[in-house]
């Protein structure tokens, strides 16, 4: 006994498929939208640098004023005793500012993702590749200075 065939299965010959005008097409449009999402997401690193850069420098301040603040609450010791006070074992505060040392500013950060190289100088900078991505730390009477330099990020 022979069965017919289902009239929902077609035989093979009749199946129809992309052709190669729609398969270019959409390849073309494919590569239009690369080509228009390319550049956008190129320059996210040096975003992410600058970004980074920013970041530091708000916690340099943040740092900064925070260890003056227990200086002040500390009576704001003269240089004429010491010239520095030490807070937390390691944070050095100059007597004459109240705000850290660089190298005060070394501890009080504890920063493990940038370059430390220039850091007895005050500066800190992004990544090793990129010298003059910099984020640099100054302290007078004035008040306490973070300067970025995002030329070369």
């Amino acid at each position: 006994m022979q069965t017919k065939q289902a009239s929902s299965f077609k035989s093979r010959s009749q199946q129809g498929g992309f052709t190669l005008i729609e398969l270019i097409v959409v390849i073309v449009i494919l590569g239009i939208l690369a080509a228009t999402a390319l550049p956008r997401f190129a320059g996210l690193g040096a975003d992410a640098r600058v970004a980074k850069l920013n970041s530091a420098r708000a916690a340099i301040l943040s740092a900064a004023n925070m260890y003056h603040g227990r200086w002040l609450a500390a009576g704001s010791p003269g240089i004429t005793p010491v010239a520095t006070t030490t807070f937390d074992g390691t944070v050095i505060v100059d007597n004459a500012t109240g705000y850290p040392t660089l190298a005060g500013m070394q501890f009080a950060l504890n920063f493990t993702d940038f370059d430390l190289t220039n850091v007895a100088t005050g500066v800190y900078r992004s990544d090793t590749g990129h010298a003059t991505c910099t984020v640099t730390y100054a302290a007078t009477a004035a008040g306490p200075t973070a300067t970025v330099d995002s030329s070369g990020c």
